[in-house]
């Protein structure tokens, strides 16, 4: 467990503030905001479209039957170790298309997906020296949730707001 949370705590170390930082002004500064991701990191991005709901930002998962049209003043996040796929890049054309920004949250460098989007983020896998005995993707999941609930701590912190108005916002119905 020590080498796993060493590794995550690697990569996240390495990821320079300001990159973090324009990440979170491209949050606070879109109209809507869409999530994506494909897989387990498609997994991890649905948590965080979740979060951003809690923290009252207007944000949807693509891909959900209630996904609305994209448009100028919005922001497309897509999470994706690999940055290779197909489908991802066309999300950010179509976003693009419409006049909306895009945010990539990598874990491989120079990737298709990365050269498409207007930033980018990177969780630098390789500083870990490779993933263990951790199958696939695993490492970067990790890092990507983790990096993930620590943005939206600093979405609380400029938002003003606590874990009990968050707790107001969460889902009443189930």
């Amino acid at each position: 467990m020590k080498a796993i949370l060493g590794e995550i705590g690697g990569i996240l170390d390495a990821v320079p503030e300001e990159k973090t930082e324009t990440f979170i002004e491209a949050l606070l500064g879109a109209r809507r905001v869409f999530v994506y991701g494909l897989g387990r990191s498609g997994l991890v991005a649905r948590m965080f479209g979740m979060r951003l709901v809690h923290l009252g930002r207007e944000a949807t998962i693509v891909g959900d039957t209630t996904t609305p049209a994209i448009r100028a003043g919005d922001l497309l996040v897509e999470c994706s170790r690999t940055g290779r796929s197909p489908i991802l890049r066309h999300g950010v054309n179509l976003a693009h298309r419409e006049g909306a920004k895009a945010v990539a949250i990598l874990g491989e460098r120079d990737t298709p997906l990365g050269r498409l989007a207007d930033s980018v983020v990177r969780l630098p896998v390789e500083v870990a020296h490779g993933e263990g005995d951790q199958p696939m993707g695993s490492l970067f999941e990790q890092a990507l949730h983790l990096y993930l609930d620590w943005v939206v701590l600093r979405l609380m912190e400029r938002l003003q707001m606590t874990a009990e108005d968050m707790e107001r916002v969460h889902s009443n119905l189930l």
